[in-house]
């Protein structure tokens, strides 16, 4: 499973880019922005190159245990550390929307930045003040997060979790939070999510190659999507 390729491969650091932004693609019906007041939100940020069924049973999961409001599904268009490749921005954002399209508290947005914190304030921009954020992510992308040898870890991490918490499920072993003193502050924010273990085996870079040999994806994508994925001839030629 690849939950959260985009935070998975870079270091989280205090952040000086300027003006990030939030483009909705799709709006959740039953969402907080519809409701006018803060809630509890759920952001989901990746590459979704494409969305697989891991993705979606992870945001079901989060929305369920954690009774959140809304889940955002959220694709950085720039990735400070990563290039774009794969499926154009476009088909990724409306394989998203397909994906999610019976879930009314779901929505679909992209972003002009990767970063946790610059996503943080995008998303203050465009959602009732004081709504809470939770990013719903992977063990290994959250050790990273958390681990990771910042110039001043104290800062990095209370600018982090002063706007956000994490919500934190298993992925090639089991999450433990890391017991560092510049951790240890934030351990309430920080929060196991639970995921069957029928997810583990589904990987985007595996689906990719399997479009590319011609193989079946039935099961590893929503229907809606392997429908897209048919009918457009993606990543056929991607890989071999």
């Amino acid at each position: 499973m690849e939950p959260h390729p985009a935070a998975a491969d870079q270091p989280q650091p205090v952040s000086t880019s300027p003006a990030p932004r939030l483009t909705c693609y799709r709006a959740a019906p039953a969402g907080v922005r519809r409701a006018a007041q803060a809630g509890q939100l759920g952001v989901f940020s990746g590459a979704f190159n494409p969305i697989t069924v891991a993705h979606v049973a992870l945001a079901r999961g989060a929305y369920q245990h954690f009774r959140l409001d809304e889940v955002l599904f959220l694709l950085p268009t720039t990735q400070p550390h990563k290039r774009i490749e794969g499926a154009p921005i476009e088909a990724r954002l409306e394989m998203m929307a397909l994906a999610i399209q019976d879930e009314p508290a779901f929505a679909v947005a992209a972003c002009t930045h990767g970063l946790f914190i610059d996503i943080c304030r995008a998303v203050e921009s465009a959602y009732p003040p004081r709504t809470q954020v939770w990013f719903i992510t992977g063990r290994d992308a959250a050790e990273r997060v958390l681990t990771w040898p910042y110039a001043d870890p104290t800062r990095a991490l209370d600018e982090l979790f002063a706007c956000a918490g994490l919500l934190v499920a298993d992925r090639e072993g089991h999450f433990v939070v890391p017991d560092l003193p510049a951790v240890r502050a934030y351990a309430g924010r920080v929060h196991h999510l639970p995921l069957p273990s029928d997810y583990n085996h589904v990987s985007a870079t595996d689906i990719r190659t399997r479009l590319a040999r011609g193989q079946d994806v039935t099961d590893l994508v929503p229907p809606a999507v392997q429908a897209y994925l048919r009918e457009h001839r993606l990543y056929q030629e991607a890989e071999s």
